[in-house]
């Protein structure tokens, strides 16, 4: 069965499915942290020129010359304006896109070795994982709303989780045999 098609045999139990996938991915994510500032501190250490820049947009805040960064960057705007008007046949690395990653066939490569490119593909996976952490915790909220509203709880059914979409439901029949109400009692009649 396809992995984004879920079953439910209640709401308590997609709830408490969807409890467990959002602790596995802050789980990841704290790890994938640790493993972001360890490889940092490893590059200070070294003294990497190829993490500076890196650095620098983590904290533009903590930069030693914020006011010459201003001027520089207002320079280099300026000096792509005119650029841009005199050439626009040359390539330009799409959003998001660092000009150092190279498309080959099917695969996506980083021009160069060391740490900044394992770092950027690092933050890029981290960044996914808090998109997909935050999707989560957004249906769990609504569930929840869902069920303070006062649907019941013992619901069956399936969802349907969408990359860019909303989660669905479909409520179904449950296989479960249902009580039946029957009154028991003991009858006593009185012979004559």
């Amino acid at each position: 069965m396809n992995n984004k098609i879920s079953r439910f045999n209640s709401i308590i139990e997609l709830k408490e499915s969807l409890d467990e996938r959002i602790k596995d991915l802050d789980e990841k994510i704290n790890l994938q942290s640790k493993i972001i500032g360890d490889k940092i501190r490893v590059g200070e250490q070294n003294n990497s020129e190829e993490l500076s820049d890196l650095k620098e947009k983590l904290n533009p805040e903590n930069s030693k010359d914020k006011k010459s960064d201003n001027k520089k960057s207002e320079n280099k705007k300026r000096e792509s304006k005119k650029s841009d008007k005199k050439s626009d046949n040359k390539r330009k690395p799409k959003k998001g896109k660092s000009e150092n990653w190279i498309d080959y066939e099917g695969l996506h490569l980083y021009n160069g070795i060391g740490t900044r490119g394992e770092l950027e593909l690092y933050f890029k996976s981290l960044e996914g994982m808090k998109a997909e952490s935050e999707r989560l915790k957004n249906i769990r909220d609504s569930l929840e709303q869902l069920m303070k509203s006062g649907i019941k709880k013992e619901l069956a059914g399936v969802g349907y989780e969408q990359n860019d979409g909303p989660y669905e439901l479909a409520f179904i029949k449950t296989d479960a045999i249902r009580e039946k109400f029957s009154f028991k009692s003991i009858l006593t009649v009185g012979c004559e």
